[in-house]
């Protein structure tokens, strides 16, 4: 029989693998920001025609405009936080980069777990080693 199995993808942490990430993390951070920035300009501009024109849906998008820009800077608060743990990683350690799936064939008598705990471990993008 065969089937699909979850594979763990782990990364060794070298200074290569902190720099791509922490460009990531930086370019994520200055998309909520330029997406704050717009929601900021866009809402402005509403907010005060409607206020000119006394409509009561001025409260309402102003709450949503809040809702909204509270929901980036909690992004960007842990978008920060994760580069802060990303500094603090020594280089050689191991770290889940996600999951994959694989098929495997079962016969009676296989090992579950060895069979169902399978990894790849990455370094700078090279497969370094398959468990």
């Amino acid at each position: 029989m065969i089937i699909d199995r979850k594979i763990k993808l782990k990364t060794i942490v070298t200074e290569e693998f902190k720099k791509q990430v922490q460009q990531e993390i930086q370019d994520s951070v200055k998309q909520i920001e330029a997406e704050v920035n717009y929601l900021d300009q866009r809402y402005k501009k509403i907010i005060t025609e409607l206020t000119i024109k006394a409509s009561p849906q001025a409260q309402g998008l102003r709450e949503q405009l809040e809702w909204e820009k509270k929901k980036r800077e909690e992004a960007k608060a842990g978008l920060l936080e994760q580069m802060k743990k990303l500094n603090e990683l020594e280089e050689g350690t191991e770290v889940i980069q996600g999951e994959t799936t694989g098929p495997v064939e079962l016969k009676i008598g296989d090992n579950w777990d060895r069979i169902n705990n399978r990894e790849i471990v990455v370094k700078n993008g090279i497969i370094v080693e398959i468990r």
